[in-house]
C-alpha cells in the first residue's frame, strides 16, 4: 500500500488533481508529498510530461485570491508580511503606556501578535476581551486598538484579517470548480465562513475524511529504558528495512523533535550513514529531518552576524578572535597561519576589550603576514563611518551588505551547497529585515543587529534534500501523511497528552468557550487522541515506543497507547550491525608505536622558557616537550581588568623600581620621603606594564591599581625594616645560565647581600608555595634552587617574600647561623649540593630529549594541563597513579 492510499484518499486526491481541481493542504510538507505521489502515478501511467498539478497550503491560496483582487485594479490595502507586522506590533508595545516594565518587548509583541490572529481566526470580540479579561488582556485589547488604527492610517491589511477582506469580494474572482481540503485537524470559524462564502459563490468544497478507519492490525508498544537506546532502536530498526529492500515509505516520528534534533540526527548518522560521521559529510542522504535549526546556528550565517557585531569602539576580545578565525573573510585561507598568530598575540596582550578602531595598526605592527586583513579593516572602518546615524531597516539592511562587502564576504573559496542555500536563506532574511522598515521606526546600528539577530533564530532553516527513504518528522508534522512503516517514538506518560498552553493575554473562559487550541487539558487530550488514532492507523503494523526512565523520572506508556499490544524490544526487527561509535570502539586494537625520546637538543642552543624547563620537564616530560619545543601552549583566555599573573607583575615591578632607588637597608630607615619613594615607583610600575602592553589602562582603574600597589608596597617595606642591614644588589638583573646541558635565561627579582658579605636571594610572591615544594627528585617549584645553584657567590639564604594583602612574610631556607622570622636553618650549602644533582639530572634528561607521559603525580598534576587531547595522558597506564596529595 503506498503512501495515501485507502484510509488517507489518497486516489480521491490524485482524482481531483487529474481532472484540475485545487488541492488545499495543512502543510507544505503534505503538499511536496502529495505532488511526488501525483508525479509518480503519472509515470506508472506511462506519461513523460503533464501539467503541474494545482497543490497548495491554505495561506497561498488566501494570498492567491487576494493577488487576483489586486490585478483587478481595486484600491486595496498593502498586505504586510509577518516580519512587517512583528515591527508594527513591537512598536505599539514599547510605545504603550508601562511598556518600560515589560522584560522583554520583542517577546510580548510576539505573544500579543499571535492573539492578534487567534481572536481573529475564532472570532473573539474586543469588547468580550476587555469585560472578560485580567489586567494582561486589557492591555493586548489596547494594543490591538493602536495596531488596527496605525493600520486603517497607514492604509496596511495584516495577515489576520485577509480571509475576511478576501471574502468579502469572493464573488468577482476567478475560482476553481472545485477545492479539496487535505491534512486539517481544525477549522476555526474564521476559515469555516470562508468556505461557506467559497460554496455560496458556486465552488465545491470537499473535506477530505482525516479520521483513519481504524488502527493498524500489527501495531506493538515497545518500552526501551531510556530516550537514547529508545532512539536507537528506531533508527536500527530503519536500516533493517532499507538493509532488506523494503517497499514504500519509512517514517519516524518523533514526540518532541524539535528539542531534540542534533542528538536525533547524531544517532539516525551513526547508524544509517555511520561513514558520514567519519569523513564529515555535511548532509545526509539516507533520511530527511523535518525540524530545522535556527538560520543563525548555521555557520555562514553565524559569522555574517559577528561582522556586523563588530564597532569601531570597545569590542569583547572574544569577539576580535573569532574575527581572526573567520574563515568566510577574504584571504581567510591564504593569511590563516597569520591570523591565527596574531589572534595568540592579542590574547597575551590580555586586553578584554579592543577598540575596533585599532585593528588596522595592531595588523601593521603585531600582525606579520595580515595585509590582506588590514586592508579589510581599513575598508571596513571607513563603512562604519558612513553609517554610524539610526537608520530605518531598509537602509541598515544596504548598510549591512556594504559592511560585509567590506570583509569580502563570504570570502574567496566556492560555498559547497548547504553553504550556498544558507547564503540564499541570508539573502531572503536581509529582504525581510529591510521590508520592516514599513512598519518599524528608525533605530541605531546596535539595535538593528540584534533585530536582525532575532529574526535569524526565529528563522528555521533546513536544507533541502532529495526525497530520502526514511523521513523523520515531529508529531504534527505527520498530519495527514501515511506510510508503509511507521515507527512513533516518545510517548510517555509525562509528555502526551501535552500541557495545555493557552495564549495569556485571551481571557481563558473565552478560549474554552471556543474550544480554542491548547485552552485546557481537557482540549489537549481531545487533540492528542484524534492525532493519536491517526498515527494508529497510518500504517498497517505501526511500531510505538516510550523510554522506562528519562534523568531521574520513571516513565510508563502514555495513557493514549496503553492499550496497544505490549512487545518486547527483542521482537522488533533491527539492524545488528555496529554503529559509527562501535566501529570506532572495536577499532582500538592497533598497532602500538611507543616513542618517548624527542631529538636531543644543539649544542649552546639556547632554550625558551627560563626557570619553567626545569618545572615542566619535573612536573611531565612530555609536556616540557610539548610547550617548550613544539609551542604547544593554551591559549589565553583574557578577563575584564588584570589576571593574577598581571597583577604579581605590577608588584615585581613596583618593589623593583622602590628598591632600585633605596638601595639600602639604611636609606630605608632613614629617607623621610619613603611615601614619595613608593607613589614613584608604584606610577612608574603601572607606566613600564602600559607600554609593555602597547596601550593606557582605563584611567579609574588605574588609579585604584596604583592605590593598590602603594599600599601593599608600603607594607612590605615595614617587613624589610625589621631586619638587620642588608644591601639590595640585583633588582631584576637578567642573565644566562647553564645547568644539565640546557642554557636558559635568568631573572633574579632580588639579591641582598648582607654585612658579612654574604647574599640572600629573594623571589617575589604573590601566590602561596611553600620550601616543600623544593623536596624531592622532582621539585615541583625547581626556580628558587635552580637560582641558588647558578649564583657563584656564598649564599645566607634562599627566600620567597611573600607579599599577599595581610599575609606578608618571609617564607624560605637561611643558612644554620642566620636568623630571620619564617625561615627554616639548614646547611644551606649542602642543601644547595643536592640541588644541583638533581636539577643537572632534570636538565640533561630535557637535553637528551626524554619526553615520555610521566606525570609527577598523576591525577593531582594532569588537572590544570591544557595538553590532555594531545598526550592522551587518559589512555595511558599513569593516568590517575598519583593520589591526590595535599594541596598547598
Amino acid at each position: 500500500m503506498g503512501g495515501f492510499e485507502g484510509l488517507w484518499m489518497l486516489k480521491q486526491l490524485l482524482g481531483a488533481l487529474e481532472r484540475g481541481e485545487t488541492v488545499i493542504t495543512a502543510t507544505r510538507r503534505l503538499a511536496r508529498t502529495l505532488g511526488r505521489e501525483y508525479a509518480s502515478a503519472q509515470q506508472a501511467a506511462g506519461r513523460g510530461a503533464w501539467e503541474s498539478p494545482r497543490i497548495v497550503t491554505w495561506p497561498e491560496w488566501v494570498e492567491e485570491l487576494w493577488g487576483q483582487r489586486l490585478l483587478a485594479g481595486s484600491d486595496a490595502p498593502v498586505v504586510l508580511g509577518g516580519w512587517q507586522e512583528q515591527a508594527l506590533w513591537e512598536r505599539v508595545v514599547r510605545a504603550s503606556a508601562g511598556a518600560d516594565g515589560l522584560l522583554e518587548p520583542h517577546g510580548t509583541a510576539e505573544t500579543a501578535r499571535e492573539a492578534w490572529r487567534l481572536a481573529h481566526e475564532w472570532r473573539l470580540d474586543m469588547a468580550a476581551i476587555r469585560r472578560a479579561g485580567n489586567e494582561d488582556a486589557r492591555a493586548f485589547a489596547g494594543w490591538a486598538g493602536r495596531f488596527a488604527a496605525l493600520c486603517r492610517e497607514e492604509g496596511w491589511l495584516d495577515r489576520a484579517r485577509l480571509a475576511d477582506e478576501v471574502k468579502k469580494g469572493i464573488g468577482r474572482l476567478r475560482l476553481p470548480a472545485a477545492v479539496l481540503l487535505a491534512g486539517f485537524d481544525d477549522y476555526p470559524p474564521q476559515q469555516l465562513d470562508f468556505l461557506s462564502a467559497l460554496a455560496a459563490s458556486g465552488c465545491t468544497v470537499t473535506r477530505t475524511a482525516v479520521e483513519p478507519a481504524g488502527p493498524g492490525a500489527g501495531a506493538v508498544l515497545v518500552p526501551f529504558p531510556d530516550p537514547d537506546r529508545e532512539l536507537e532502536a528506531a533508527a536500527r530498526w530503519a536500516r533493517a528495512l532499507l538493509e532488506r529492500g523494503a517497499a514504500g515509505r519509512i517514517g519516524v516520528v518523533v514526540h518532541g523533535l524539535a528539542g531534540r534534533r542534533d542528538r536525533v540526527e547524531r544517532v539516525f548518522r551513526g547508524v544509517l550513514e555511520p561513514a558520514a560521521l567519519i569523513e564529515g559529510d555535511a548532509r545526509p542522504s539516507s533520511f530527511n529531518l523535518s525540524a530545522g535549526r535556527p538560520l543563525s546556528s548555521w555557520p555562514l550565517v553565524r559569522s555574517a552576524l559577528a561582522l556586523l557585531g563588530l564597532t569601531p569602539g570597545d569590542n569583547a576580545w572574544s569577539d576580535i578572535s573569532g574575527l581572526l578565525r573567520n574563515p568566510y573573510l577574504e584571504g581567510a585561507d591564504r593569511e590563516q597561519g597569520a591570523r591565527a598568530a596574531l589572534d595568540r598575540r592579542l590574547r597575551r596582550r590580555g586586553d578584554f576589550l579592543i577598540a575596533g578602531s585599532s585593528l588596522p595598526a595592531l595588523c601593521r605592527r603585531e600582525g606579520a603576514g595580515c595585509a590582506v586583513l588590514e586592508r579589510l579593516l581599513r575598508k571596513w572602518l571607513e563603512a562604519c563611518g558612513a553609517s554610524a546615524s539610526p537608520r530605518t531597516a531598509d537602509e541598515w539592511s544596504r548598510a549591512f551588505s556594504s559592511l560585509l562587502e567590506a570583509f569580502g564576504w563570504p570570502g574567496e573559496r566556492p560555498l559547497d551547497s548547504l553553504e550556498f542555500q544558507a547564503l540564499d536563506a541570508w539573502s531572503g532574511l536581509l529582504s525581510d529585515f529591510a521590508s520592516t522598515g514599513l512598519t518599524g521606526e528608525a533605530m541605531a546600528r546596535g539595535e538593528a543587529v540584534a533585530m536582525l539577530g532575532r529574526m535569524a533564530g526565529s528563522l528555521m532553516f533546513q536544507p533541502e534534500t532529495e526525497g530520502a527513504p526514511v523521513q523523520v518528522l515531529g508529531l504534527l508534522e505527520a498530519s495527514g501523511l501515511s506510510f508503509e512503516h511507521l515507527w512513533v517514538a516518545g510517548l510517555h506518560d509525562g509528555s502526551w497528552p501535552g500541557p495545555a498552553n493557552p495564549n495569556p493575554f485571551l481571557p481563558i473562559g473565552l478560549q474554552k468557550e471556543k474550544g480554542m487550541p491548547r485552552c485546557s487539558p481537557e482540549r489537549e487530550l481531545e487533540f492528542a487522541v484524534r492525532i493519536t488514532r491517526r498515527l494508529l492507523g497510518s500504517a498497517a503494523d505501526p511500531v510505538f515506543s516510550h523510554p522506562l526512565r528519562e534523568g531521574d523520572r520513571e516513565l510508563g506508556p502514555s495513557p493514549l497507547v496503553a492499550g496497544v499490544r505490549r512487545a518486547a524490544p527483542e521482537e522488533i526487527e533491527r539492524w545488528a550491525g555496529p554503529s559509527a561509535e562501535e566501529v570506532i570502539r572495536a577499532s582500538r586494537v592497533i598497532e602500538t608505536l611507543v616513542d618517548e625520546t624527542a631529538p636531543p637538543l644543539g649544542e649552546q642552543a639556547r632554550q625558551r622558557g627560563g626557570t619553567r624547563v626545569f618545572q615542566l620537564q619535573s612536573a611531565c616530560p612530555f609536556r616540557a616537550f610539548a610547550e617548550l619545543r613544539l609551542g604547544a601552549e593554551k591559549l589565553e583566555s583574557p578577563l575584564p581588568g588584570l589576571d593574577p599573573a598581571a597583577r604579581g607583575t605590577l608588584v615585581h615591578a613596583v618593589l623593583e623600581e622602590t628598591w632600585r632607588e633605596l638601595k639600602t637597608h639604611a636609606a630605608l630607615c632613614s629617607r623621610p620621603d619613603i611615601d614619595e619613594v613608593v607613589a614613584r615607583s608604584a606610577d612608574g610600575a603601572i607606566g613600564r606594564f602600559e607600554h609593555e602592553r602597547g596601550h593606557p589602562l582605563p584611567a579609574r582603574f588605574a588609579a585604584l591599581e596604583r592605590q593598590r600597589l602603594r599600599r601593599l608596597a608600603a607594607d612590605w617595606l615595614e617587613v624589610d625594616r625589621e631586619r638587620e642591614s642588608f644591601e639590595v644588589i640585583e633588582p631584576e638583573e637578567e642573565k644566562y645560565a647553564e645547568t644539565g646541558g640546557v642554557r636558559f635565561r635568568v631573572k633574579i627579582d632580588r639579591v641582598d647581600r648582607l654585612a658579612d658579605g654574604r647574599e640572600m636571594i629573594v623571589d617575589y610572591k604573590t601566590g602561596i608555595t611553600t620550601p616543600r615544594s623544593w623536596e624531592s627528585d622532582r621539585p615541583e617549584e625547581p626556580q628558587l634552587p635552580l637560582y641558588g645553584t647558578i649564583h657563584g657567590k656564598p649564599l645566607a639564604g634562599v627566600l620567597y617574600a611573600r607579599v599577599r594583602a595581610g599575609d606578608l612574610r618571609f617564607i624560605g631556607l637561611v643558612d644554620d647561623d642566620v636568623t630571620l622570622p619564617g625561615c627554616e636553618r639548614v646547611d644551606l650549602g649542602a642543601k644547595v649540593e643536592r640541588w644541583r644533582a638533581v636539577l643537572a639530572r632534570i636538565g640533561g634528561e630535557f637535553r637528551e630529549g626524554r619526553a615520555e607521559v610521566d606525570p609527577r603525580d598523576g591525577d593531582r598534576t594532569c588537572r590544570y594541563c591544557p595538553l590532555g587531547t594531545l598526550c592522551r595522558v587518559s589512555e595511558c597506564p599513569v593516568a590517575g597513579a598519583g593520589d591526590e596529595g595535599e594541596e598547598d
